[in-house]
């Protein structure tokens, strides 16, 4: 377990957020903030699997936010479940994503959901 790479992988994931807030309301860098707001669940998804010495999948599955989150859930992290509302953000890890206007998601309201995640990651860092 490295709590150390832990930390800082929930550090890159504050940066992602700070960056998609500044441009939440700005239609024109919807698919930035979405790739964003994804870009920090993965990196709170895999802060958790390091604190739980869990080797991150290879190839697509690494970024594939349903899939980290499973994984978690697998090894006995059931609480991960509750969180489940941030698998809809895959679509937006991409750099190069662009979700068509009729798919797009209320970013605004997945902030709330990273947040949430963020707060759970908090929680089970205190206990390492």
């Amino acid at each position: 377990m490295s709590v150390s790479t832990a930390k800082s992988l929930i550090l890159k994931a504050q940066d992602n957020i700070d960056i998609a807030q500044k441009s939440l309301n700005d239609e024109a860098q919807h698919d930035v903030v979405g790739y964003n707001l994804a870009q920090a669940c993965e990196l709170y998804l895999k802060a958790m699997m390091t604190l739980r010495d869990m080797e991150f999948p290879d190839g697509d599955d690494s970024h594939d936010l349903d899939f980290l989150m499973t994984t978690l859930e697998e090894e006995g992290f059931a609480e991960i479940s509750s969180h489940a509302d941030v698998i809809e953000l895959t679509q937006y890890n991409n750099p190069s994503a662009h979700v068509r206007k009729d798919e797009r998601l209320d970013l605004d309201e997945y902030l709330g959901y990273v947040n949430d995640l963020k707060k759970l990651v908090g929680e089970q860092l205190k206990l390492f």
